[in-house]
């Protein structure tokens, strides 16, 4: 059966501007169903075309992005079917029994209301999917417990029930929309600083690599059962079917059990090949209680690099085994809105804990599974708990509302219009708390009265037009419109005013957004804070992710920097950021490239609105800050990442001696593995070129010299390298002249007439040219002809 595919089509991201696609026409874009599809897809490829794989576009980088053929494991936009299968073939059938052995001793604890069964992240569940699953259907068919015939839990029900039960991630991200595998493989995390990120949760994957050659890769041995995964046998004869054969034949697949080369496979942001399948480690099932409370930046900066302050510690109380357990997530978001007279920055402060679970009065379920789970699972408002009434939603908040209907900000431009309002009227006798919380006390807003009337009159007629337009800009567009109304005036008087305004948004807003709130639910209710509904608010985004050790003082002073140049922004150019900058933390992963690389991690979001002027400029200024090496930061593989290689040497070393080492090249030495040291260059793109994610040491496999009838024969083999490796050979002569031979094919034969008596040095070179920075490797070969005389 044909792979389907689409020739020259728009290719787009989720959160790129809508009206201009970042790929205005993919040659190719092809939609594989499976294993069969992918070895087609790799062994079948054109010499001059370079692929990449997609999942559902959530990516703010350009990893994503191919030279030429777009392989989509998930159509962003339904139209074609995705590889989204929950696999049965090789968990139960090709696991190690020693490993199954090991699963039924362990009763894992139910997921109920029973205090003594609050626990986190209990239990080891292996669960094989297609690549192209996104992360709420997994979850949710996590949740709905493992009922398939087929499968481990049923195999082992006989000897140990506990396994029926609901499943869940032990970490998850902050949204649900992309594909699990897309997420993982860029070092997305969420905020549980005790641990590491989505990558390693994973227990094997299935790769296919350029040639169509596919690899199960897997860790050595699985904890705590100190066992493999899986058994050759079973592994061989399932994949070893003439079906996935490919171009090579019977030994087309290969069983790999290193942890180097499967912690480098996690994150290798598309460079190896495609991803069929992982296996992932669930939990048991779990419920969460999120606190979230508003404070300031200045009064817990301090505390972030102390994890034993109370920033990280929850206030609920411990009770032996029983109860809530200590908290596990946290996360700041800091307004980079200033106020209180350019002084203060508000801050919201997220923590989670365990705990038992909490149900809805009406289903008896657990609370927060109607709203994210079945049929709204990706198709819902983020979870809005009733303080009123636990275990119950609310309505969509305004906010929600208004982005699922492309109207926002009415309520806030509402707030501040009757403020200002309410202070003018009263001739100062009546402050709001927005308007109080603005300025410093004594400053002399009686003095701007007469600028806030006409601040007053133009939000006025601001917001009767946006009334009138019934929602058709993007929230970003409106939000421009209101900055460049407020910020760009002339009277210097009304521009003081229109700053105070500004600000008096920004602040009401973010209370809207980070006030104070406790609710408890069933985990991905809590930790997917998406709201899928949404249609205007999160279009055409800017954003970084920048990462830090969180002890590393440079983390404050990057937050503070980024701060102060707002401030300069909103006074000195009328510009003015609309977003937020979210702090959390996260322990080091395995992953030689995850850019979570410090015991703990703090990973800097910063995240704003594209159309508003203000926001690339503020993105583009912390860019530049992360990249200074006094920052010594390091960028998310998955948003805007502006690496070249030589920083990406310096973040990630891969320290040249006699062995070479570092993560890099730990990399780079599991690239060579799968690709022939690179000579199998279908995966290259223009982002893995600029960053260094290629081959950098050429190899010479061999290099000989021989004589024969006074004709010296010079042969070399240097195939094992990428395609535009340069090759060279340099003659020295028994006079001490010497000739070069550039531009040399990798694998070729030259004839060197000898006529004089004397030593002929050969020299072959190859070189890789990548960046603007040059690797060589050499040998030589001496000919001596004749007798030399001493």
């Amino acid at each position: 059966m044909a792979i389907e595919e689409v020739n020259g089509q728009p290719w787009r991201r989720k959160h790129d501007n809508p009206d201009v696609a970042v790929i205005a026409s993919a040659p190719r874009t092809l939609y594989p169903q499976g294993l069969e599809d992918l070895i087609k897809i790799c062994a079948n490829r054109a010499p001059a075309e370079r692929i990449h794989a997609a999942g559902s576009h959530w990516a703010l980088s350009e990893a994503a992005i191919s030279d030429s053929v777009f392989v989509e494991t998930h159509d962003p936009y339904n139209g074609h079917p995705g590889m989204a299968k929950t696999l049965y073939e090789v968990v139960p059938p090709c696991l190690n029994p020693e490993f199954i052995a090991g699963l039924t001793k362990v009763t894992v604890k139910p997921f109920d209301k029973a205090p003594q069964n609050v626990s986190e992240n209990e239990g080891l569940y292996p669960v094989h999917i297609e690549t192209g699953k996104r992360i709420y259907e997994l979850y949710n068919e996590l949740d709905e417990g493992d009922t398939n015939p087929a499968s481990l839990a049923n195999l082992i029900a006989s000897t140990n029930g506990s396994y029926l039960g609901e499943w869940a991630f032990p970490t998850l991200g902050g949204a649900g929309g992309q594909t699990v595998f897309g997420a993982l493989t860029t070092g997305t995390h969420g905020g549980d600083f005790r641990k590491p990120p989505l990558a390693d949760v994973v227990l094997a994957l299935h790769l296919v690599v350029d040639g169509g050659r596919h690899y199960w890769i897997e860790r050595e041995v699985v904890s705590p059962f100190g066992v493999p995964l899986t058994i050759d046998g079973p592994l061989r004869n399932l994949y070893g079917q003439p079906k996935f054969w490919g171009r090579i034949g019977p030994n087309n697949f290969n069983i790999i059990r290193d942890d180097s080369v499967f912690n480098s496979a996690l994150i290798s942001v598309g460079r190896f090949g495609i991803v069929y399948s992982i296996v992932i480690g669930a939990v048991r099932q779990y419920s969460l209680h999120q606190q979230r409370r508003l404070t300031t930046w200045s009064d817990i900066k301090s505390q972030v690099a102390d994890v034993n302050s109370p920033l990280y510690n929850s206030v609920v109380p411990q009770s032996g085994n029983v109860g809530p357990l200590p908290n596990r997530f946290l996360q700041v978001v800091v307004s980079i809105t200033p106020h209180l007279g350019f002084t203060a920055n508000r801050a919201g402060v997220t923590k989670r804990w365990n705990v038992a679970r909490v149900d809805n009065p009406d289903t008896q379920e657990p609370a927060g599974r109607r709203e994210r789970g079945g049929d709204m699972a990706g198709a819902s408002h983020a979870y809005s708990p009733d303080p009123d009434h636990p275990g119950l939603a609310q309505s969509p908040n305004f906010l929600e509302r208004v982005c699922a209907h492309a109207n926002f900000l009415d309520g806030v431009l509402v707030e501040v219009i009757g403020e200002i309002g309410d202070f003018i009227k009263s001739k100062g006798a009546i402050a709001g708390p927005v308007l109080v919380a603005m300025t410093v006390a004594g400053s002399g807003l009686l003095e701007l009265i007469p600028p806030l009337a006409v601040i007053l009159a133009a939000l006025l007629a601001f917001l009767a037009l946006f009334r009138l337009s019934s929602g058709e800009s993007r929230e970003g567009q409106v939000f421009n419109d209101i900055r460049d109304t407020l910020l760009n005036r002339t009277n210097s008087a009304e521009k003081l005013a229109g700053l105070l305004v500004w600000q008096m948004i920004s602040y009401a807003a973010f209370a809207n957004q980070q006030g104070d709130s406790d609710f408890s639910a069933i985990s991905y209710a809590v930790m997917d804070g998406h709201d899928y509904l949404d249609q205007s608010c999160n279009v055409n985004v800017d954003s970084i992710e920048v990462f830090f050790d969180a002890t590393d003082p440079m983390l404050i002073a990057f937050i503070d920097a980024l701060l102060a140049f707002e401030v300069n922004q909103e006074v000195v150019f009328g510009r003015a950021f609309v977003g937020y900058i979210s702090m959390r933390f996260v322990a080091q992963s395995a992953a030689p490239l995850a850019p979570e690389q410090f015991p703990l991690t703090c990973a800097v979001e910063v995240a704003g609105l594209r159309d508003v002027d203000g926001v690339t400029q503020l993105i583009n200024y912390a860019i530049q800050q992360a990249l200074d090496s006094n920052f010594n930061a390091i960028l998310h593989w998955g948003q805007r990442n502006e690496s070249n290689r030589a920083q990406i040497e310096d973040r990630f070393p891969d320290v040249v001696v006699d062995p070479p080492f570092g993560p890099l090249r730990t990399w780079r030495n599991t690239l060579s593995l799968l690709t022939n040291n690179g000579s199998l260059d279908g995966f290259s793109s223009a982002f893995t070129r600029r960053t260094g994610l290629e081959i950098v040491s050429p190899l010479i496999n061999t290099f000989t010299a021989s004589l024969s009838d006074g004709t010296i024969i010079v042969s070399w083999d240097c195939t094992s390298n990428p395609p535009l490796t340069q090759v060279r050979l340099v003659i020295t002569y028994p006079d001490g002249s010497s000739s070069s031979l550039p531009g040399l094919p990798l694998q070729g034969k030259r004839y060197v007439p000898a006529n004089s008596q004397g030593f002929y040095r050969l020299q072959l070179t190859a070189a890789i040219d990548l960046d603007g920075m040059r690797n060589e490797s050499y040998k030589q070969q001496v000919i001596q002809i004749g007798t030399i005389l001493k």
